[in-house]
């Protein structure tokens, strides 16, 4: 029985790593992405009195080890999907829309749900001049939205923003203490989860003006990590048949005695 509760849940964690991976390859070409790596801890069982916290500990729990009790039991389970933050590769475009941060730093986005940060600076202009996401969220600046009104549009390194040469405002540049405990949102933003962790301004995230950050996602690293998982789940398959073939043949020995 044991055994079969750890390939089970060894399954269940390479299911998770190849879920990953497939996320992370589908957005390998998305602009600001950063990717997922799972983080992976061992759970013990309630032979060692640790009370389950998850569906994962639960299943580890009495109800299926309690004849076992006094045996060591453990088990690894993911313990959460971390982000990574390395700076991904920064591509010319040339578009004055375009905008990158080469250091630590997110973009500051106005949504229904509340102020949301990206790294994304993939940005258009509406018709009234706001300059906004692809999704039409606008980008904020240390006034309110930024709003292009001139013909000339140009954003520093600092983040200030010039309409035919004039400062009309600054980017709300931003960073967090501990970003890795971000909440990862769709559309590339980013949310903290906690109310105490705000929103610190930055001066150092340093503007660039016609690039784009490309995905931090290296697709070769990927495929190779899809391809040793595929392999862990194809032997953990294998080693669930074997049990189930000897116990069959247990059963059918102990028919015949």
């Amino acid at each position: 029985m044991t055994g079969i509760v750890s390939l089970v849940q060894a399954a269940g964690v390479v299911e998770r790593q190849m879920e990953t991976v497939a996320n992370n390859l589908a957005n390998v070409s998305t602009v600001g992405y950063k990717g997922d790596q799972p983080a992976f801890k061992e759970v013990l069982s309630a032979a060692q009195r640790v009370a389950p916290e998850s569906d994962e500990e639960s299943f580890l729990s009495h109800e299926y080890l309690d004849q076992y009790v006094g045996m060591d039991k453990s088990a690894v389970v993911v313990d959460e999907i971390g982000k990574d933050f390395t700076i991904g590769r920064f591509r010319n475009t040339g578009s004055k829309l375009d905008l990158a941060l080469e250091n630590e730093g997110f973009f500051t986005i106005a949504t229904p749900q509340g102020d949301r940060f990206t790294r994304a600076g993939n940005f258009q202009l509406e018709g009234d001049g706001r300059l906004v996401t692809h999704d039409g969220f606008p980008v904020m600046g240390e006034k309110g939205p930024i709003l292009v009104t001139g013909n000339d549009f140009t954003i520093g390194v600092d983040g200030q923003v010039k309409v035919d040469g004039e400062i009309i405002d600054r980017l709300r540049l931003v960073k967090f203490r501990h970003p890795e405990n971000l909440q990862k949102l769709g559309q590339t933003f980013f949310a903290p989860l906690r109310s105490d962790d705000v929103p610190i301004p930055t001066d150092e995230a340093g503007v660039l003006q016609g690039s784009l950050e490309d995905s931090n996602v290296n697709s070769v690293l990927e495929m190779t990590r899809m391809i040793s998982a595929q392999r862990a789940y194809e032997g953990v398959q294998r080693a669930l048949s074997n049990i189930d073939k000897l116990n069959e043949r247990a059963i059918g020995l102990a028919r015949v005695s």
